[in-house]
This record gives C-alpha cells, structure tokens and sequence, in this order.
C-alpha cells in the first residue's frame, strides 16, 4: 500500500478543516461587521443627538409607560432611552468581539496544508 495516497480519515479531517476554516472566516466577517455597524451607531448619536427622539418615542409608544408618567414626563422618557441605546451599542460590541474570537479560533485550530495534528 502507498503511504502517499489519502486515506479516508485524513480526507474527512481535510474537509471539517475546510468547514472550520469558512466557518471561522464568516465569524470574523459577521463580527467586523457588527462593531462597524456598532461604530457607525455611535458615530451618528455623537454628531447628531437629537436622532435619539425617534427611539425615545417608539419606547414610550411601545412600553405604554407614558400612562404611569406625569405630565412632561417626556424627559425621563428621553433619558431612558439614551440608557437602552448605550446598552444595546454595548451588547453589540460585545457580539461582535465574541464572533471575532470565535472565528479567530476556528481559523487558529484549522491544519495548515502538509499539517497533520
């Protein structure tokens, strides 16, 4: 028997390689894509702040709190929503580093070609 010619195992660890390898690449695409996207929402509110009225009055559409508000109560509204924005630019970021590291990993642990582990 030829010890150059691929054995069945070494064709099926070739092709999870290659799973791996697409899989890790689209993981740090996606998480890229995240925190810029994460970035460019960030970069909006810093030059233009009053863009977060539109999300303040969707939360207060949405959460029915202007009932339990008194009267000009719109303020806390506003404020709430700066805190739900800078908590989902957060979570985003956060993502978005996950999917990064992930990928990163799966890249890292795919054999090289003429690697065998």
């Amino acid at each position: 028997m030829d010890s150059d010619s691929p054995t069945p195992l070494s064709t099926l660890r070739s092709m999870f390689a290659a799973i791996a390898a697409v899989l890790g690449l689209a993981l740090v695409g996606f998480g890229l894509w995240a925190l810029g996207g994460g970035i460019m929402a960030a970069w909006g509110l810093l030059n233009d702040p009053d863009s977060i009225a539109y999300f303040a009055k969707y939360f207060l559409e949405t959460t029915n709190i202007a009932a339990h508000l008194p009267e000009g109560g719109e303020g806390l509204a506003h404020y709430a929503s700066w805190l739900a924005v800078i908590l989902l630019l957060l979570v985003i970021g956060k993502l978005g580093f996950w999917a990064i590291a992930s990928g990163a990993r799966l890249l890292d642990a795919a054999p090289r070609r003429g690697e065998f582990r």
